[in-house]
């Protein structure tokens, strides 16, 4: 027994051998040719019909070789086109009604024709449908038959079309013929190439509790037969195939029993009888975390950067790891305000040690730093409170992060309720920074209804930068119309940050809806920093739901890394999210996003996205710790700012901007505790009442979900004839009104 298993890893190991040799040896190419019909009974359903206005056209399937009709060259049936009283031209149509077919990766389209009778030798031979346009609907065939009695293969060029999921020919043209009567036959349309088959490539792999899921790409644009997926217990195998019949699509999942175990893939394809050579290998394994864990760590280690490392002597933010110690950003204080509100509630400090805290930061805010009409600047020294400028002009007030002050203070204000002296001094302290800001003043201009992002003591309106939508600034506009002491009028919402022409968007990208916003979404923290507090589930204003266009933001982030169209190393469903963020040199750092893309994955981005995408975020996270943690994704406070496998490139970084709407966002999902305390000032109510937005569900206009609206929406389930009378009842845009949006009421109805 101990010599065969001796022979056996012996043989294995030559076996191992032979294969990395075979794989790593150049190979000829092939011709690769895939069937789309051959007229079988037992082929994907077909349906066959004649041309609208050829009344005298037959078509049929029949078998080949019998009654007259030619041999098969494919299989064993054809089929048959017999003619009656036509006048020259006859057409066909054909609709594939469950499998679908693809010209991309491909060079012609083959059809075998066979003229029976000198009746119907055709002068020109084409194909018109519309699914084929662009370049435009109509291609004629070459080699088309002269002769009769014999199979002519006749080619469409099709190397410039790039369409897939196709389902019909809408006409299959014979035209020019001699009679108006006759018999020809056609049979094995089959799309053609020169070259190997297209590959599976960049698999990767994420390893859950319970299973494990597999993603990969193929290498062009070619729709195979299905794919192999191979597994073994180590690198060198014996791996073993774990389908039984070809996977149909690029993403598998598999359920494991040992999770302690790591399991090695690789996924082949499969074109008809063919298999092409293995994709990259990939392992993985349960990390022993499970989800609440999972998110426990991440959340703790990013909160830390604010609390371990903030300032010694103020207590705010400091702008960035690597940077001036001393450096403070102010929009980073607020959002440290908020992570410190979601450590306390969590447990990973005490309330007390959070309010002191706090009470330190609003002392240094209110009594050392500069601000200027009650704005604070963009960078201060954490020690003087003075002014670091942010650039040559940017020496002063900065609105935007200003707002970002503001949303934290006004969520502390809410959360320290307490009647002891700490808690008492952080909500009185809260509110007079609240009220001290002078927002109306930012119009710049008497008439204005356009906030101005900065001023500069030295140079006053230099920098001459609007506000304007869509970007991350919506919460100035908000917080600019709720003020109490400094107000700007509603109408400034729509005039001033929805006033520009491109902020409506309304396209679909990768099948996906994006209301508002420029192509693709932009960088994902236009999605955040204004949510952080305000709580975008239920309201609406006159161009979307913010929590659904957010959503759909991050799911095209998410497809446009899946699609990965400038082919960038790393990129997956998992491995997602552009940002702005640190770069590699020499750009440094970029508000990197689909429109301005150089490989740069900052985390960030899909785990700030959790409260929009929690499946897809959760997965990203776990992805991004598993995959790239140990190579120096994960440091001391968590993630990174980013990284880029392209070029081998990971952030020894951590921004204050983008640490914050980890914890922040993170909680939200958990708890909604962020939004729950921002939205409970008296003020944002009001605010969102003045400019118009509506909150779903609310039948009644009294600006909640009660009882009263639950009543109102049960009379609008009636499916979509409902929705003539209850149109506001379609929260899902669905065209009905059904328990998916009952469901979304109850929710709205549930928060306070």
């Amino acid at each position: 027994m101990t010599t065969m298993r001796t022979e056996l890893k012996t043989l294995s190991g030559l076996c191992q051998l032979l294969l990395a040799l075979l794989l790593a040896a150049p190979r000829p190419a092939v011709a690769v040719e895939t069937l789309i019909a051959s007229h079988e009974p037992g082929d994907s359903p077909i349906t066959v019909t004649p041309g609208w206005q050829d009344t005298g056209l037959t078509v049929a399937c029949v078998p080949g070789g019998i009654d007259g009709a030619p041999a098969a060259t494919s299989g064993t049936y054809v089929l048959k086109l017999a003619f009656e009283n036509e006048d020259g031209k006859i057409e066909f149509r054909q609709d594939w009604l469950t499998a679908t077919y693809s010209l991309a990766g491909y060079e012609t389209l083959l059809a075998d024709v066979y003229i029976q009778t000198a009746s119907a030798l055709p002068g020109l031979i084409g194909i018109w449908t519309p699914q084929w346009d662009p370049p435009d609907a109509w291609q004629s065939a070459t080699s088309i038959p002269t002769a009769i009695g014999q199979w002519i293969t006749v080619s469409f060029d099709v190397s410039t079309r790039e369409q897939t999921g196709l389902d019909q020919i809408f006409a299959f043209v014979l035209e020019d013929m001699p009679g108006a009567t006759g018999v020809a036959y056609v049979d094995n349309l089959r799309l053609y190439r020169d070259g190997d088959y297209p590959v599976p490539v960049e698999l990767a792999a994420n390893a859950f509790d319970t299973h494990t899921e597999l993603a990969w790409k193929l290498s062009e644009n070619m729709q195979p037969t299905g794919y192999n997926v191979y597994r073994a217990d180590n690198e060198a195998g014996p791996f073993v195939q774990l389908n039984s019949t070809p996977h149909p699509d690029t993403l598998y999942s598999e359920d494991i029993g040992n999770r302690t175990q790591r399991y090695y893939y690789y996924v082949t394809a499969v074109y008809g009888e063919t298999e092409t050579i293995p994709s990259n290998t990939v392992s993985a394994r349960f990390n022993g975390l499970e989800d609440e864990e999972l998110l426990n760590l991440v959340q703790a280690a990013a909160f830390g950067y604010f609390w371990l490392y903030g300032h010694p002597t103020c207590g705010a933010a400091r702008d960035s790891y690597n940077g001036w110690t001393d450096t403070i950003a102010s929009g980073g204080t607020g959002m440290g305000i908020m992570s410190i509100i979601a450590a306390a509630e969590r447990g990973f400090i005490t309330r007390a040690e959070a309010a002191e805290r706090v009470r330190l930061i609003c002392e240094f805010l209110e009594d050392t730093s500069d601000r200027f009409h009650g704005a604070w600047p963009h960078w201060m020294n954490g020690t003087t409170g003075a002014t670091i400028p942010f650039s040559t002009y940017d020496d002063g007030a900065d609105l935007v992060e200003t707002a970002y002050v503001v949303q934290g203070l006004l969520t502390a204000r809410q959360y320290f309720d307490g009647t002891d002296a700490t808690e008492t001094e952080i909500r009185t302290r809260a509110t007079r920074m609240w009220e001290a800001v002078e927002w109306d003043w930012f119009l710049r201009d008497p008439g204005s209804e356009i906030l101005w992002w900065h001023w500069s003591p030295n140079y006053g309106w230099t920098m001459n930068l609007p506000i304007t939508g869509y970007d991350e600034t919506m919460i100035a506009y908000l917080l600019a119309i709720a003020s109490p002491t400094h107000p700007i009028p509603a109408s400034a919402y729509y005039n001033g940050w929805a006033r520009q022409w491109y902020y409506v968007n309304g396209a679909e990208y990768y099948g996906i809806k994006q209301w508002v916003g420029p192509v693709l979404g932009g960088p994902l923290f236009f999605t955040h920093y204004s949510a952080l507090g305000f709580d975008p589930r239920f309201w609406r204003d006159d161009y979307c739901n913010f929590h659904d266009n957010s959503r759909n933001i991050s799911l095209i982030h998410q497809a446009y890394s899946i699609d990965n169209p400038s082919g960038f190393e790393g990129y997956n469903r998992w491995a997602w999210g552009l940002t702005a963020s640190e770069s590699p040199p020499p750009t440094w750092y970029s508000a990197h996003c689909p429109t301005n893309d150089n490989g740069t994955i900052s985390p960030t981005a899909a785990l700030s996205a959790i409260a929009y995408t929690p499946d897809e975020s959760l997965a990203a996270m776990r992805y991004f710790y598993d995959v790239y943690g140990a190579a120096g994704l994960w440091g001391p406070y968590g993630f990174t700012d980013a990284f880029n496998p392209t070029e081998d490139w990971f952030s020894t970084n951590y921004l204050s901007i983008d640490q914050g709407p980890i914890v922040i966002m993170i909680e939200n999902y958990r708890t909604g505790l962020c939004w729950r305390l921002f939205m409970s000032n008296p003020e944002i109510k009001t605010m969102l009442q003045a400019i118009g937005w509506t909150l779903d569900g609310d039948f009644d206009a009294d600006g909640s979900i009660d009882a009263t609206d639950l009543n109102a929406f049960a009379g609008c389930m009636t499916g979509p004839a409902g929705i003539t009378a209850c149109p506001a009842a379609d929260l899902d845009l669905d065209a009905d009104a059904d328990m998916q949006d009952f469901t979304r009421i109850q929710r709205a109805a549930s928060q306070p």
